[in-house]
């Protein structure tokens, strides 16, 4: 294996196998591991003849320039996107998960801050930016809930993983079903009691899932978001005027994170994270407007819940990372003031 540009100093290589996102060309393959390690190197003879398939299968006739599958290889299934480029044909490959980790014990996180945020009906959203992990939390939250989630519907893009057990009916979409939006509803009909929305990042897709929820079902589904606070605004520009207004009703929690990666071979990924109980109080907040959602930190407060500052601080009280590492978490743009930070001193 020839490594042409590494992250980190040690002395063995980051192998493609171990890695969980991967970019293949014919002349290079980049990987990056969940720690944050890279490496840009040749690609091994059977990573090139993977992309030589490839190529052939899924890259011949493709009018759209790209296409979208999911393929096992080399023991592991991946999520692949195959598009042309001006530098030539690329597929970008992430590792999916073959085994559910544990909340605490894999993931670090507090299993009694995200338990109450699923009991009964209504709609959780876990949120998050790009590779944050909150994917990987809300399918080992829902895990854990073990019986207590009832019958199981999952709509995803892929499959990330499969739910063990009887009870579960999982849906790809492009596979099994057209849309996000079209799998919601058939779960609705088909008395689902937990239906879990891989991605909402449209409007069809956000309606179905508030009005699932409306309807006594537990919904959860992720988020592009940058905090806790920023959950509600976010969620009501993709919904219809008419369930915008329902929305304070329906939510029941809002989960955010982030996981830090220093990219040294050594270090364990640190989860940064905030969360918030949707009680009736934060109801009328939300209910108020944007301009009123800076009132929600007092809420988070009371809850005696984690901010994401707080979140930060804890690690850097740890010797885990620097301030400067963890410097964008800690400077909440005013959302939070240093008596507040009390909390985990």
């Amino acid at each position: 294996m020839s490594v042409l540009t590494t992250s980190h100093l040690n002395d063995k290589p980051l192998r493609p196998e171990d890695a969980t996102n991967i970019t293949l060309t014919k002349d290079s393959l980049e990987a990056e591991d969940n720690s944050g390690r890279f490496e840009i190197m040749k690609p091994p003879g059977a990573w090139k003849d993977f992309f030589d398939k490839m190529l052939s299968e899924k890259g011949r006739g493709n009018k759209r320039k790209a296409a979208n599958f999911t393929t096992p290889f080399n023991g592991e299934r991946y999520r692949c996107i195959l598009a042309d480029s001006s530098g030539g044909q690329v597929i970008t490959m992430r590792k999916l998960m073959s085994s559910i980790p544990r909340i605490e014990k894999d993931l670090g996180l507090d299993w009694n801050a995200i338990r109450p945020l699923l009991e009964g009906s209504g709609l959780t959203i876990f949120a998050g930016q790009m590779s944050s992990g909150k994917s990987t939390t809300m399918i080992s939250a829902i895990e854990q809930l073990g019986r207590k989630r009832g019958n199981l519907g999952t709509v995803e893009d892929p499959i990330e993983v499969e739910f063990r057990g009887g009870g579960v009916i999982q849906r790809e979409v492009g596979t099994h079903v057209d849309s996000f939006a079209e799998a919601i509803r058939d779960f609705v009909r088909q008395y689902r009691n937990t239906i879990m929305v891989g991605e909402i990042r449209d409007p069809e897709t956000a309606d179905a899932a508030v009005l699932a929820a409306s309807l006594g079902h537990s919904v959860v589904g992720t988020l592009h978001a940058d905090s806790a606070i920023d959950i509600p605004t976010r969620m009501a520009s993709l919904l219809d005027p008419k369930l915008a207004r329902i929305l304070p009703s329906v939510l029941r929690g809002l989960w955010w994170q982030h996981v830090y990666r220093r990219g040294d071979g050594k270090s364990k990924p640190l989860p940064i994270y905030e969360s918030l109980y949707v009680t009736n109080s934060v109801r009328q907040i939300i209910a108020d407007g944007p301009e009123k959602l800076p009132q929600l930190m007092n809420e988070m407060v009371s809850q005696k819940r984690v901010s994401m500052a707080q979140s930060a601080t804890a690690w850097v009280s740890k010797n885990q990372a620097t301030r400067e590492e963890l410097r964008q978490w800690l400077e909440t743009r005013g959302r939070i003031n240093d008596s507040q930070l009390d909390y985990v001193r």
